[in-house]
């Protein structure tokens, strides 16, 4: 996640080759409603995380093509420009990797955001995972001119390029994405639900609240959990019942194809929520998964907000 976001994800770092694996695993996993088209392989639930891609990553990773070089941004828009098939895929993808540390650094320029705003428009008729990840690397850059280009690419044919434009959206922090964001909340495809909510929680415009609060409802429940996480970082307690509905180990194991881990990092993400809204008539839920979850990362989440409550 990108500095700034509201509901952090799980604390720790790992290796290059750990991360594309949990990427990997987590771009794979199913969801357990049906009504979840192949778009659901982008969107995970609760918290999207900061690198997100699709699984030709998985091959990216098997044939150890992830290295140490140092290259900057403008070496890998150059590749993107002139390299091969195989080549401009992995460089866009790269990109979206380095683009976040030279954009801490003043090292991205209004010429380097309109050669890939170039590079993007031009990709219309090329290989889908090139503009997917040139969508995603405008999300480490905060400028402008990206907005209009982003809103056009929520109507891309690609749904996960229309994904990963509506992530970038939401961190441009511009209010021209509102409208087109609180359209696509109400798309057929759940995963772009997911991608629209998630976005919309990371601006803030008044008529936001009303379309996660909306969102509450959703009858996906990735769709419901993004919404009420979203909304408590806002510091709106609307979705409640929607995170103790998260922390229902009970419910959550009835959605037989959600792994262990899964249900662990959704338990603690409603544990962060709670605590942030200061919600203490969870107390009782949160003293119980003190005493009796069978998760110890879920386990200390509890302990943690009810020490921080004095019990």
């Amino acid at each position: 996640m990108p500095e700034g976001e509201k509901i952090p994800p799980a604390d720790g770092q790992t290796s290059a080759s750990e991360e594309l694996r949990q990427i990997v695993e987590e771009a794979t996993a199913p969801i357990e409603e049906q009504d979840v088209p192949r778009s659901r392989l982008i969107g995970q639930f609760v918290v999207f995380p900061l690198t997100i891609v699709i699984v030709g990553v998985a091959i990216y990773l098997l044939l150890g093509l992830l290295t140490a070089e140092d290259k900057t941004a403008e070496d890998y828009l150059n590749t993107i420009r002139v390299g091969g098939i195989n080549s401009r895929w992995q460089a866009a993808y790269e990109l979206s990797k380095v683009l976040a540390e030279e954009q801490r650094q003043g090292r991205v320029s209004p010429k380097f955001v309109g050669e890939m705003i170039r590079i993007f428009e031009a990709s219309r008729a090329d290989d889908p995972q090139v503009r997917r990840y040139l969508a995603l690397a405008m999300k480490m850059v905060r400028h402008p001119a990206l907005v209009p280009v982003l809103i056009s690419a929520l109507d891309d044919p690609d749904d996960e390029t229309r994904i990963y434009a509506a992530f970038s959206l939401g961190a441009q922090g511009d209010a021209r994405a509102v409208p087109p964001l609180i359209a696509l909340a109400s798309s057929d495809d759940a995963g772009i639900r997911k991608a629209a909510v998630y976005a919309l929680g990371q601006l803030e415009d008044s008529r936001i609240g009303p379309v996660l609060e909306a969102a509450l409802r959703d009858r996906v429940p990735d769709v419901r959990w993004n919404a009420a996480l979203q909304l408590a970082g806002a510091g709106n307690d609307a979705g409640l019942d929607v995170l103790s509905e998260m922390l229902n180990r009970q419910y959550l194991e009835t959605l037989k194809q959600m792994s262990g881990e899964r249900r662990r990092e959704v338990m603690v993400e409603a544990v962060r929520a709670v605590k942030l809204l200061e919600a203490r008539s969870m107390a009782p839920t949160l003293r119980n998964l003190r005493s009796v979850d069978p998760d110890m990362q879920v386990r200390q989440a509890a302990i943690e907000v009810l020490q921080a409550w004095g019990e």
